[in-house]
């Protein structure tokens, strides 16, 4: 369970999944690229 809000674990506090780890389909052209740099991007700001 992550929270969609922070990238963060709900179950382990300070635990964050970005990228390709959430496993999220998206359409070839960048858009996995887009996911990566979005979701590190605010998983950085309540690390």
């Amino acid at each position: 369970e992550i929270s969609s809000k922070t990238m963060m674990s709900v179950k382990n506090p300070g635990l964050f999944f970005i990228g390709e780890v959430v496993d999220v389909t998206g359409h070839l052209g960048g858009y996995n690229f887009q996911w990566a740099w979005s979701s590190g991007f605010v998983a950085g700001q309540y690390a």
